[in-house]
C-alpha cells in the first residue's frame, strides 16, 4: 500500500485529533464509580473550604479531566469557595478516571492531606459492603420480598388482564426475586449504592379519562397498568406517590412539587412513570394539552433538583407517540445518564 502523501498528512492529523476529542467527550459521559462519588460527597465541605485550584486545574486540564471551557467557567465564579464547589459539581460527571486523576493532582500540588482524606473515606466505604459469601447471607442490600408476603402479592383477575395494555402476556402474580450470590459478587462494585430505606421515591401518574378538543380515547386498561406499577415499585422498596387524570398544567406543577420533596435528600434514587396518550417528545394531559418531556426532565436536573444530584433517576413513559401505530402503548425508559440529566 502506498504511503500517504505529504499533502494528505495534515488531513490525517486533523482526523486523529477529532477522533481523540470524540473519545474524550465519550469518556466525559461515562459516570464516576459510586464509591468515588460518595467519597467526594462525604468530604465536600472540607474540600470546598481547603482546595487550592490555581495549579490543580492545570493538572486536570493536562489529563483531559476538564476542558478549557470548564476551567474558564470555574475561574469565573466569585471567591475560592464558589470555584471549589463548581469543580466538585463537575468531577462526578467527568468519567471513571476522574477520581484517581484528582487524587494524583492533589498529591502533585502539595495537597496530599486532602488526598489522604479521600482515600481513607474510600477505604471505609469499600470495607462497609463485604462480598456475598457462599452461605447466602441475605442481609446484604439487594431487593428482597420480605415486605410483601405471598398472600399479599398482587393477582390480576382474568377480566382485568383482558383489558390491560399488555393483553395478558405479563405475569399474573408480581414477584421480585433477589439476584444470585454469583451475580452479586461480580456486579455490586459497578452498581449504584441503593441502601436507603425506602430506596427512593416513585411517582406514578396515569391519565385515563380525556376531555378537550383532541378527542383522545379512554385508555382501557390504564387502571390495571398503573396499579401493577405501583405494586412493583413497592416490592422494590420505593415509597410510591400516585396521581390520576391530571391536566398538562397540573402535571407540570405536581411533578415540580414531587421533585422538590425534602425526602429526596435522604434517599438513593428516584422513579417517575408517566402513563397517558402522547406524541414524539410530549405527553398529553386529560385536557388534551401537551407537556414536553424535556420540561419533565428539566425539573429533575442538577440545577432544579440538587437533592437528587449524582443519584440515579429513572423515567418510564408509556404513551402512544403518534404515527401509524393505532392505540398501541409504548413503554420508553429514559435514565439519568443522558446529557440533560447528568449523574
Amino acid at each position: 500500500m502506498a504511503a500517504p502523501s505529504a499533502a494528505s498528512r495534515p488531513c490525517l492529523h486533523r482526523k486523529e485529533v477529532m477522533a481523540a476529542d470524540r473519545g474524550r467527550r465519550i469518556l466525559g459521559v461515562c459516570g464516576m464509580h459510586p464509591d468515588h462519588q460518595e467519597a467526594l460527597k462525604k468530604n465536600r465541605v472540607v474540600l470546598a473550604k481547603q482546595l487550592l485550584l490555581s495549579e490543580l486545574l492545570e493538572h486536570l486540564l493536562e489529563k483531559d479531566i476538564i476542558t478549557l471551557e470548564m476551567r474558564e467557567h470555574i475561574q469565573a465564579k466569585v471567591g475560592s469557595f464558589s470555584q471549589n464547589v463548581e469543580l466538585l459539581n463537575l468531577l462526578p460527571k467527568r468519567g471513571p478516571q476522574a477520581f484517581n486523576a484528582f487524587c494524583v493532582a492533589l498529591r502533585e500540588t502539595k495537597q496530599g492531606h486532602l488526598e489522604d482524606l479521600l482515600l481513607t473515606t474510600l477505604s471505609d466505604l469499600q470495607h462497609a459492603i463485604p462480598p456475598l459469601s457462599c452461605d447466602n447471607d441475605w442481609s446484604l442490600p439487594f431487593p428482597m420480598c420480605e415486605s410483601c408476603p405471598p398472600h399479599k402479592q398482587l393477582r390480576l383477575s382474568p377480566d382485568a388482564v383482558e383489558h390491560s395494555l399488555d393483553n395478558g402476556d405479563g405475569p399474573p402474580c408480581l414477584q421480585v426475586k433477589p439476584c444470585t450470590p454469583e451475580f452479586y459478587q461480580t456486579h455490586y462494585q459497578l452498581a449504584y449504592r441503593l441502601q436507603s430505606r425506602p430506596r427512593g421515591l416513585a411517582l406514578v401518574l396515569s391519565n385515563v379519562h380525556f376531555t378537550g378538543e383532541k378527542d383522545l380515547e379512554f385508555r382501557s386498561g390504564g387502571d390495571v397498568d398503573h396499579s401493577t406499577l405501583v405494586t412493583l415499585f413497592k416490592l422494590l422498596g420505593y415509597k410510591v406517590h400516585v396521581l390520576l387524570d391530571q391536566t398538562a398544567q397540573e402535571m407540570q406543577e405536581k411533578l415540580q412539587n414531587f421533585a422538590q420533596l425534602p425526602a429526596h435528600r435522604v434517599t438513593d434514587s428516584c422513579i417517575v412513570a408517566l402513563l397517558s396518550h402522547g406524541v414524539e417528545g410530549g405527553i398529553y394531559g386529560v385536557d388534551g394539552k401537551l407537556l414536553q418531556l424535556q420540561e419533565v426532565f428539566r425539573l429533575f436536573d442538577n440545577a432544579s433538583c440538587p437533592n437528587l444530584q449524582n443519584k440515579p433517576k429513572m423515567f418510564f413513559i408509556q404513551a402512544c407517540r403518534g404515527g401509524a401505530i393505532g392505540s398501541l402503548g409504548h413503554l420508553l425508559l429514559f435514565t439519568a445518564a443522558t446529557a440533560s440529566l447528568a449523574l
